[in-house]
């Protein structure tokens, strides 16, 4: 797909507003911009099973909203760093992204014959608009294979693409799994100096390099010097 898709999504009056009711307050639309087809890719995973990853669109709130049901409390946790059900006003507002200011893309794959969603990786862009805080989330019977990796990748080049400089996010100190794929993926590890339980995450984009200082070490030796004796154990 390669025209831009100038159609906003949300209510549309069809007919003048009677001149006795007051206005209402106006809903906020998606302009949804050049859809970026070029980040589309498809991949086949030992066994057979064939995923694709493809920027996400408006109609893909209900297969979101099931990839949220499904997540277990705690990686529920993990992504957004609380235990919430999202409204459907949320999951909308997640499917309708304007490509530009915030992105995201999909890992989907045929599930007895239907389409699923089995991973979410997103951003958006700081006031600044030299970077952007991002958040991934993977199916849990999706994990481990790569998935995670391949979404970051694409997610990487993208905000390559838009001209941003860094991408950073906050991971929970007990998400390992997830601390040990951003390590991979050539991210920066930080504790935050606010808050003992979280961990700064940060990758400058564009730049080709070896181990960063935090990949260098294992990541449990990593952990156990930024957060020497009890707090570690929380941790594990």
């Amino acid at each position: 797909m390669t025209a831009p898709m100038t159609a906003p999504i949300g209510p549309r009056m069809t007919s003048p507003m009677p001149p006795h009711l007051t206005p209402p307050t106006p809903v906020p639309r998606y302009q949804l911009h050049h859809y970026p087809a070029s980040l589309i890719e498809t991949r086949a995973l030992v066994g057979g099973r064939v995923l694709t990853l493809r920027p996400i669109l408006p109609q893909d709130d209900a297969l979101l909203a099931m990839l949220v049901r499904e997540l277990t409390p705690q990686a529920r946790r993990n992504r957004f760093h609380g235990a919430v059900n999202l409204a459907a006003a949320h999951l909308h507002q997640m499917s309708n992204v304007d490509y530009q200011r915030q992105m995201a893309v999909v890992v989907t794959a045929q599930v007895n014959g239907t389409e699923r969603l089995v991973a979410d990786a997103r951003y958006c862009v700081a006031p600044d608009g030299d970077s952007a805080e991002f958040a991934l989330v993977v199916a849990e019977g999706w994990q481990r294979l790569g998935v995670g990796a391949w979404a970051m990748t694409a997610l990487q080049q993208a905000a390559t693409n838009a001209g941003l400089e860094w991408l950073q996010g906050d991971v929970l100190r007990g998400n390992l799994p997830m601390l040990g794929l951003m390590q991979r993926c050539g991210f920066v590890l930080c504790p935050d100096a606010e808050d003992d339980g979280v961990v700064k995450v940060q990758r400058r984009l564009g730049v080709r390099g070896g181990a960063t200082p935090s990949a260098r070490l294992g990541l449990r030796s990593w952990l156990k010097r930024a957060w020497p004796g009890n707090a570690f154990a929380m941790a594990t």
